[in-house]
């Protein structure tokens, strides 16, 4: 197909504000990228996948520079606006990669992440915090330490008033159940803490996604304010409306995994219609390009529609608009703008940045355990709940067994029944600490990725501020309410070592939780899967069944029974020291809680037979705390 009108654009030059122009510090150049993805080809049969290997290219020989300024990544659904964004923001799994993507003429390190900001389309942030502590912390964690607190407050300050965010500064900002900020609040409030690190370019996924007109009109704005000020603002975005789009300094613009268009906004149209493509007049331009680049609007020419050669380009309508824009001098300007070799421009690295050297991993962990304790403690309806519920079944069980005798008949066996229901009570209500991690994944993910802080530091504040305050509260006030309700021995030591070994059934529990919520992210899932393990174990704790009696192969699964070690605990504790007594001659007393005990074969003729199930317990509470970190560590934090 021939063009002898074709209008071609040769400027690339930003109308921006003076001064940003010379920002030499946040240019991202990108050459030759291609980005598979692998999979398996289904069987047409059955529903199993085939043995047969897959490979579909999602982004093909994409170049292309993003400098200071409003730069906006559009295309239809599916054309690999995302992948593009996150390979370029490094938040892609390298396989199936090829390219090379510069920041300031140098490849990317292995700090490069800290130097960018990448906020995602699903606003993560903590719901229990207020705007100005999310932005707070995200600073503290974020920024050395060679940052004072008031540099880091002045900081979140400035920050607050450049987002507009002054109105809901502490205000929180909501969960499903609290209502909080707005949308574009919330919106801004994401952006807002990866501002605190003055980011050298600034990547977002879809920021209008989820917000009404307005709203993200607003959103687009901050951006636009914040790109005059030397920041590199790059976004991908499907429809947006005029007012948005005129925002853009430059558009890339992508069909099916080819660029179709790069250069300024103000050109695009221009472009298009050197090739055929005319813009109706009150039509929206981004409307307008979406339409064309998957193929819905022909070009106007009778004859261009009768062209057998076109008829068959039509099917293929990325690949003629690629071909097309590669013959324009602004396609050539733009490749010989692109360093060919690694270098230093102006003899200045990015590496070179004293706000990330020296960050103090006692410093993380302070910020990280403080936010995890405002969290948990400001969830009041999950923790009320839990104490709530430990009352109510400390009053059920206490009026069950009430002042329970010691008869050999009632007082033994409503003994063993109560003990058995507590325990089995304490491990089956942590089911509970499944949801918790599940929801707080994709925070965790998108932060630790985003250089937060490590691993290790999450995972300790978490056990320590999260797990184990949050089950110590309620086995307090479970066995305070219970254990004298229920006429058990009333002395100091059997009450607390009643209260240790309720506590530390619970904490072995909801680790177990926490690993599997570590390794599945349905809590679905994750639920069938931590009950199948307590019904398993629970079998095997000895009181439904004689473990002696089950076939061999399977009577290991009694050593890693939650169940056995508590009800065994809680049995040495409260039979020894007891003589009962006939119930029908209250006289007679011979049978004692020695005699009861090694009826069901629980050892107790020393000290360590009671301390064995502490030591017990401990291991399986440690083994599945250092499952769940290596779960953690292995977890995918690119997409």
């Amino acid at each position: 197909m021939t063009n002898n009108n074709r209008v071609t654009p040769t400027t690339i030059t930003l109308e921006i504000d003076e001064g940003v122009r010379t920002n030499q510090n946040s240019t991202l150049t990108f050459k030759s990228i291609n980005y598979f993805i692998h999979g398996q080809k289904c069987c047409n049969l059955c529903l199993v996948p085939c043995l047969q290997k897959t490979q579909k290219q999602i982004l093909t020989n994409l170049s292309g520079i993003f400098r200071t300024g409003m730069n906006a990544i559009m295309g239809p659904t599916g054309c690999g606006k995302s992948s593009l964004l996150d390979l370029l923001a490094d938040r892609k799994d390298r396989q199936g990669f090829e390219g090379e993507i510069l920041l300031n003429g140098q490849i990317r390190t292995h700090n490069y992440k800290s130097h960018v900001g990448y906020v995602v389309q699903d606003d993560i942030v903590c719901g229990n915090l207020t705007v100005k502590e999310n932005l707070m912390f995200s600073a503290n964690v974020r920024l050395s330490t060679e940052y004072s607190t008031i540099e880091k407050s002045k900081t979140v300050d400035d920050v607050i008033v450049q987002l507009g965010l002054e109105k809901c500064a502490d205000t929180v900002v909501g969960t499903e159940f609290k209502r909080g900020v707005s949308g574009g609040e919330r919106k801004r409030t994401n952006i807002g803490m990866e501002l605190v690190l003055s980011p050298r370019i600034l990547f977002l996924d879809e920021p209008t996604t989820g917000l009404d007109s307005s709203m993200a009109r607003s959103v687009m704005e901050c951006l636009h304010q914040l790109s005059r000020t030397g920041c590199t603002i790059v976004f991908s975005i499907h429809q947006p409306r005029y007012s948005i789009f005129k925002l853009f300094d430059t558009l890339f613009l992508l069909s099916a995994g080819r660029c179709t268009y790069h250069g300024p906004t103000d050109s695009v149209l221009n472009f298009f219609s050197s090739v055929g493509f005319l813009c109706e007049e009150h039509n929206n331009p981004a409307d307008f390009l979406l339409d064309i680049t998957q193929g819905d609007r022909p070009p106007p020419s009778a004859q261009q529609q009768d062209d057998v050669e076109f008829s068959k380009e039509r099917k293929r309508i990325e690949v003629f608009f690629n071909e097309e824009y590669m013959k324009t001098d602004m396609y050539k300007s733009i490749q010989k703008d692109i360093p060919e070799k690694v270098d230093l421009l102006n003899g200045y690295s990015y590496m070179n940045d004293v706000r990330l050297r020296k960050k103090s991993r006692s410093n993380d962990m302070y910020y990280v355990c403080q936010r995890t304790l405002r969290n948990s403690f400001r969830d009041s309806a999950l923790f009320i709940l839990q104490v709530v519920i430990s009352i109510i079944l400390g009053l059920l069980i206490g009026l069950i067994y009430l002042n329970i005798d010691n008869t050999t008949t009632t007082g033994v066996k409503n003994r063993t029944g109560a003990i058995f229901f507590i325990i089995a009570n304490q491990v089956f209500s942590n089911l509970s600490a499944l949801e918790a991690f599940i929801k707080e994944r994709p925070l965790f993910v998108h932060e630790n990725a985003s250089g937060y802080y490590h691993v290790l530091t999450y995972f300790l504040a978490k056990v320590l501020c999260d797990i184990i305050p949050l089950r110590t509260i309620p086995a307090i006030v479970f066995s305070i309410v219970s254990y004298f309700m229920m006429g058990l021995q009333r002395t100091a030591e059997k009450f607390f070592m009643f209260f240790f070994f309720i506590w530390l059934t619970s904490i072995c529990a909801s680790t177990l939780c926490f690993l599997v919520s570590a390794t599945v992210r349905n809590f679905g899932v994750a639920n069938l899967v931590a009950g199948l393990f307590y019904v398993l174990t629970l079998i095997f704790s000895g009181f439904l069944v004689e473990i002696s009696s089950v076939v061999v192969f399977l009577r290991w699964i009694q050593y890693f029974s939650i169940f056995r070690y508590g009800i065994n605990a809680l049995s040495v504790n409260e039979f020894m020291g007891l003589t009962f007594c006939y119930s029908t001659n209250l006289t007679v007393c011979t049978e004692t809680g020695a005699d009861v005990l090694s009826g069901f074969n629980i050892d107790h003729g020393t000290d360590w037979d009671l301390w064995k199930n502490c030591v017990a317990l401990s291991v399986i509470t440690v083994g599945f705390l250092i499952l769940t970190y290596v779960q953690l560590r292995r977890m995918k934090k690119t997409k």
